[in-house]
């Protein structure tokens, strides 16, 4: 049987992005090669955009793919110049401090996507309030990080997904450093529940006995602004490394009673 060589361009479905992976390939006697993949999610055109029924629900984009528009940094105005636009994303490299909403919310529901370098650290900041001294004195944290390399994801409250050294996710609610990872934030009232790649990673209500103890056991004890506030920013983390977030929707809610 004569073998022939020759490249193969193709495409392979990652949630919502088009990139090179994995191909079966059969090579038959005509000498023709074929690519078995998966098909896409999205295309480009459809990232950083709402979807009919999503602007039917009342969904924003809080990220329009082009500007910061509706963002600055905390405690500050405008962005530094460590945040850029590139190829639809906000990228952070180094010094651009944290990011926050312009706006505050108090019950809502929030999607994004994130993807992290390689043994990269970052945050999603939620309930945020501009005070003296860092974000994260009163915002409670979603962890963003590469489990595999960074030596703080050693300790399991500090993984990706976790509610920051206070609720530890299950096991596989993450993905790979490079690869994009999908985040949704229920808020209704005291109650947040984070999810990560559809794995539900935490679920607690600020006024629960639950919580208000793992608080005064965690470094967080006797900080009068920590998870206080029910209406706040959200933020995006700058802990010094490269980490690239779009898709950047919200959705504010009526709180059940």
């Amino acid at each position: 049987m004569n073998l022939c060589s020759g490249v193969v361009i193709y495409l392979v479905r990652d949630e919502s992005f088009w990139r090179i992976g994995n191909m079966i390939i059969s090579t038959l006697k005509q000498g023709l090669i074929i690519a078995v993949v998966s098909m896409p999610l999205l295309v480009a055109s459809d990232i950083n955009k709402l979807t009919e029924k999503e602007q039917k629900d009342g969904w924003k984009l809080l990220f329009d793919g082009d500007t910061f528009n509706g963002w600055r940094n905390y405690n500050g105005k405008g962005v530094k110049d460590g945040w850029k636009i590139e190829g639809g994303t906000m990228k952070h490299t180094k010094g651009g401090h944290d990011l926050i909403t312009e706006k505050q919310y108090d019950n809502f529901e929030l999607k994004l996507q994130w993807k992290i370098s390689e043994g990269g650290n970052s945050g999603i900041f939620v309930g945020a309030r501009e005070i003296k001294g860092a974000i994260w004195r009163s915002a409670l944290e979603m962890q963003i990080i590469d489990n595999k390399h960074h030596l703080d994801a050693k300790n399991e409250k500090h993984v990706s997904g976790a509610c920051y050294a206070l609720y530890k996710p299950p096991v596989g609610a993450a993905r790979e450093a490079g690869e994009w990872n999908q985040v949704r934030i229920l808020k209704e009232g005291s109650r947040y529940q984070f999810f990560q790649n559809g794995v539900k990673t935490a679920d607690f209500d600020l006024e629960s006995t639950d919580f208000i103890d793992r608080v005064s056991e965690a470094k967080f004890k006797g900080w009068p602004h920590f998870a206080r506030y029910r209406k706040g920013h959200i933020g995006l983390q700058d802990h010094g490394d490269v980490v690239f977030f779009r898709n950047i929707k919200l959705k504010e809610i009526t709180a059940i009673k």
